[in-house]
């Protein structure tokens, strides 16, 4: 049986820390946990440790930290995802395997044909949501790090970004070449996926302006949320720890 994980930020050795409420709820009502179950703990910045539950009750679950214990290790490659934010649950499903399959960040940006059912992540309204979605998902897949969600910008927000890496436009148009490979391999890359419409003509002008390379992912015109998931697992295959 797997031991349970749990993400709790102030996790240190030696310590006795409250789960958080939605964790403690998880332990207490789905998984049965009683007071002396081993568990994992997490602060979700790499730090793993083992602990104990000392109590179980309505009132919470309380824990003891023991010392540290080694995490999996990470991608050797940092991947910044930053997409278009999608409406419905679709955005928390990109989150959840984003974040399974190991990019550090994920950063919302909202474009020209972004949908309006998804603006109103501009004012934070899912930022919340979002950061619990990759505290839970990092739970599950066994993460020590779980990946910051940035507030919600605009692309002409995100065009003067610094960043130092490979910079990549993912696009839906006929003909867009396929990520070329040669040269030394990068250690970060911002992959940046467009709305479910698809870029404007003047968007894609400005991205490559700012140093974006416009970059395809086979034939096919896929969902956006298809090719969010798609663009991390073909970074990670290329030069990642999926390869």
């Amino acid at each position: 049986m797997t031991t349970p994980r749990f993400h709790v930020p102030e996790a240190a050795p030696g310590a006795r820390l409250p789960l958080p409420e939605h964790s403690a709820h998880h332990a207490r009502e789905v998984l049965r946990l009683r007071a002396g179950a081993i568990v994992r703990v997490f602060d979700g910045a790499g730090g793993e440790f083992e602990a104990a539950l000392e109590s179980v009750t309505r009132q919470g679950v309380f824990l003891k930290l023991g010392g540290p214990v080694a995490a999996r290790a990470e991608s050797p490659l940092t991947i910044v995802l930053a997409l278009s934010p999608l409406k419905g649950d679709r955005m928390e499903l990109v989150i959840q395997k984003a974040t399974e399959l190991g990019v550090s960040e994920v950063w919302p940006v909202v474009c020209a044909r972004t949908d309006a059912a998804a603006r109103p992540a501009l004012k934070g309204s899912r930022q919340d949501r979002w950061e619990k979605v990759a505290s839970g998902a990092a739970e599950q897949c066994g993460r020590a790090v779980v990946p910051g969600i940035a507030p919600t910008m605009e692309l002409k927000q995100l065009l003067p970004q610094p960043f130092d890496g490979r910079k990549l436009q993912f696009s839906e148009a006929q003909g867009a070449p396929p990520i070329a490979r040669g040269g030394a391999a990068p250690t970060s890359v911002l992959a940046l996926v467009g709305p479910a419409g698809g870029w404007e003509p003047h968007e894609s002008e400005r991205l490559r302006d700012a140093g974006f390379e416009a970059v395809g992912l086979g034939p096919r015109i896929l969902r956006a949320e298809t090719a969010a998931i798609a663009a991390v697992t073909v970074l990670q295959v290329l030069w990642g720890d999926l390869g």
